[in-house]
């Protein structure tokens, strides 16, 4: 066994200068509703805008989040509005 010491965390906890919420980029992600048994066709549709974000079930009844950036979040809401047969976005 080693004698080095263990280092923290590198999760967010872990750090004294946790930045704030609003101002994270926790801010550009997308909310939206699914029928669960369509969690993988809207993910791969997700996927195949390379870089747009990434899926993320929140819940079984549905909910999901899109992490996405500010900069790639209204064409995230352009692609989820475009599948509105299978999506119900959070306002």
């Amino acid at each position: 066994m080693s004698d080095t010491a263990l280092e923290p965390s590198k999760s967010i906890g872990a750090f004294s200068d946790v930045p704030d919420l609003p101002t994270s980029g926790e801010e550009a992600y997308v909310y939206f509703h699914i029928d669960p048994t369509h969690t993988n066709f809207i993910n791969r549709i997700i996927e195949g805008y390379e870089y747009l974000g990434v899926m993320t079930s929140v819940d079984t009844s549905g909910r999901c989040m899109l992490r996405c950036t500010p900069s790639t979040r209204s064409l995230a809401i352009d692609v989820l509005r475009s599948l509105s047969d299978y999506v119900t976005i959070e306002n």
